[in-house]
């Protein structure tokens, strides 16, 4: 198949964009990668086609003005249709916890696709059901004393959009409370609440009411609102416990629990979105909520992501009791929630999360790299402001005159990664933050590797513009 006009136009424009704004050695080294004439067949008919037939609104969420086409992971690393391996930095939007390809992952989904594909919920299977047990023996005992119960889905938006519909229905109230710069999904209610401005359409003020954002890190706000912009009562409060896609911005030492116990005196349900920041990514415990500066127990906890290893069909609601038992009133169900094959994938991750020691391995490669990044923050303020998170949970923000300047250093500097061999996010609505979240299994030498990178772009960049 030929390479469709629009595609190389589109991409020659991008590029020469890019080249006239960079010139150093690095710039030259990207430039070399995103050369259209020099990439494979491969490359160029997965790029048309994929132009071609797949929606346009996937063009508002590239990693690159020219496209990496991905072919192949083992734990963490990547290699692209061109042969060029990379450190996955992103952990390919933190699904990838345990490590791409994972052996005993692998042979769990294998073997029980080769078994039994699917069955719908209304026929029971031993994989959901002991998978549901083991996510609740990771769970803290509710000061109510009430047992969990789990209700398995297929992403992270859908798990907030059920738990949202099951604390208005348990509270018989709509006042749904979210917090600046949150990022919570973008479909259903998970849209809604939602904080960042360039993931907001236009059509959500009418489609999700009832729903209020306010600054995070003040309980003082959180009580003004609910005391004067509601009848002193509302169904639920939903919260990151280190907010990612946002910027990756701890919670003050506290916060969190003052915020839920609130909401709760307030007749409200409290709901921790741990679809990013669960499964030890953070380094500390296995849910975000339970980390020392937060020191939380919800009322349900939403989760995806890296539960499932990069699988996909995989999600969950973790709620008391009473709660999931008040939405049993109506028929409710997922038609590929609680698949074997995911429940199967979601168990071994559980398995080799403990076998390989990821907690661990997230504290101490968090530690590296926070040193070695607030070192450089010191030594290169003109490139790097601030490193900020816990464990492999982390965000580096670039430093900037201007947000909007802060944007375009960052998107520069991670285009000159890529020839390096690291693949790297960029986090915040103005795009300016280095999402730091690999694999789990990363290890030191890589670490050192993405640090040293890091620090050869930023130098160059600061030479080359005059920063």
């Amino acid at each position: 198949m030929a390479f469709s006009s629009i595609t190389l136009v589109r991409a020659m424009r991008s590029a020469a964009a890019v080249r006239s704004y960079a010139t150093g050695p690095t710039a030259a080294a990207a430039d070399k990668m995103a050369d259209i004439s020099k990439k494979s067949k491969k490359w160029k008919e997965t790029v048309d086609i994929r132009r071609k037939y797949m929606s346009p609104s996937l063009l508002t969420f590239e990693a690159y003005d020219v496209p990496v086409v991905l072919e192949r992971g083992q734990m963490q690393y990547m290699w692209d249709s061109e042969g060029n391996k990379y450190i996955d930095l992103l952990g390919q939007n933190l699904c990838i916890s345990v490590g791409h390809c994972h052996p005993k992952v692998v042979e769990a989904a294998t073997k029980q696709m080769a078994q039994l594909a699917h069955c719908t919920t209304m026929y029971y299977h031993e994989h959901p059901a002991n998978y549901a047990k083991e996510l609740v023996e990771r769970m803290p005992k509710h000061p109510s004393g009430e047992d969990w119960v789990v209700h398995l889905v297929c992403t992270g938006s859908e798990a907030v959009d059920l738990a949202i519909q099951m604390a208005r229905t348990y509270t018989g109230r709509q006042e749904t409370l979210a917090l600046h710069k949150a990022y919570h999904g973008l479909h259903g209610y998970a849209a809604g609440v939602t904080a960042i401005g360039k993931a907001t359409q236009p059509s959500y003020s009418g489609m999700f009411t009832g729903i209020s954002h306010l600054p995070s890190n003040s309980v003082e706000a959180l009580e003004d609102h609910i005391r004067f912009a509601t009848g002193g009562k509302v169904a639920c409060l939903i919260a990151e416990p280190l907010q990612g896609y946002g910027g990756i911005f701890p919670l003050k030492k506290g916060y969190l629990k003052e915020a839920f116990e609130l909401v709760r005196s307030k007749g409200g349900v409290a709901i921790a979105d741990e679809v990013q920041t669960g499964f030890n990514r953070c380094g500390e415990s296995f849910w975000g909520f339970a980390m020392k500066h937060n020191d939380a127990i919800p009322d349900m906890v939403t989760i995806a992501k890296g539960m499932g290893n990069g699988v996909g069909i995989m999600g969950a609601v973790i709620a008391r009791r009473s709660i999931a038992e008040a939405f049993a009133t109506k028929m409710f169900f997922n038609t590929f929630g609680a698949n074997p094959v995911a429940a199967a994938v979601g168990r071994a991750v559980l398995k080799a999360m403990d076998e390989d020691k990821i907690l661990e391995n997230c504290s101490n490669m968090g530690k590296i790299f926070n040193k070695r990044l607030s070192q450089l923050c010191k030594e290169l303020p003109q490139a790097l402001k601030e490193i900020r998170g816990s464990g492999l949970f982390q965000g580096l923000e670039i430093a900037g005159k201007t947000v909007e300047d802060s944007g375009k250093h960052a998107f520069e500097m991670h285009r000159r990664l890529l020839p390096l061999g690291v693949v790297v996010g960029r986090g915040s609505a103005a795009g300016n933050v280095f999402r730091i979240q690999p694999p789990m299994c990363i290890q030191e030498p890589d670490v050192h590797k993405v640090c040293d990178s890091i620090e050869i772009v930023a130098r160059e960049y600061i030479k080359e513009k005059n920063l």
